[in-house]
């Protein structure tokens, strides 16, 4: 006589736990770089905080709060210099109103090279990672939470004072590891406060 072993009956998960099983996985990625995040950050002295706002195509927006080493490298040239921070940001891209989707939370690591070209004033380039709280922001898809980010802008720190005003134009992409990869542009305003 065959004994057969008792049938399993499959487990019904309702949506709900799905949809959260797929907000798990980009929140997890961005909590794991956000420590990385802060151990980077905590092997150097942090030398300024900004925040940072800037609309986007389609009614998008974008407000971000971000921290800045000291320079982590730095090279005097005849009359300008080259230097490059660290920055680590969290923020919130924001999609047009009444879509479905309506806002994504970002956490990223970007490294900056700057070109002080006065001695107040520089251009900073960076290309860093960034993780997305999810993949559609309104009707757009952007595939992957995965997100680089390449940032170019303008800043300029005013003299005897902590402050520094800039304007940076960011571009998030995942360089079409997955499509539909539309991307996203914004252009921001930086204000930023100097505690070194």
């Amino acid at each position: 006589m065959q004994v057969n072993p008792p049938k399993t009956i499959p487990r019904h998960q309702p949506a709900n736990s799905q949809s959260a099983r797929r907000l798990l996985r980009p929140a997890l990625a961005a909590l794991l770089m956000s420590a990385a995040s802060l151990a980077c950050m905590a092997q150097t002295q942090a030398a300024e905080v900004s925040a940072l706002w800037g609309a986007g195509r389609g009614g998008d927006n974008n407000a971000t709060l971000a921290v800045q080493t000291g320079p982590l490298w730095t090279r005097n040239l005849a009359h300008s210099k080259l230097d490059v921070v660290l920055e680590g940001s969290v923020g919130q891209v924001t999609g047009p109103s009444g879509s479905a989707h309506r806002s994504l939370t970002h956490v990223g690591l970007t490294p900056f090279a700057r070109w002080w070209f006065a001695p107040d004033t520089a251009m900073e380039f960076g290309i860093g990672a960034n993780v997305f709280s999810g993949t559609y922001l309104g009707s757009k898809q952007i595939s992957t939470a995965y997100q680089f980010g390449d940032s170019i802008g303008l800043l300029h720190r005013f003299s005897g004072t902590p402050w520094t005003l800039g304007a940076r134009f960011t571009h998030y992409s995942n360089a079409d590891i997955k499509r539909p990869n539309p991307g996203q542009d914004y252009f921001q305003v930086r204000v930023a406060y100097s505690y070194d």
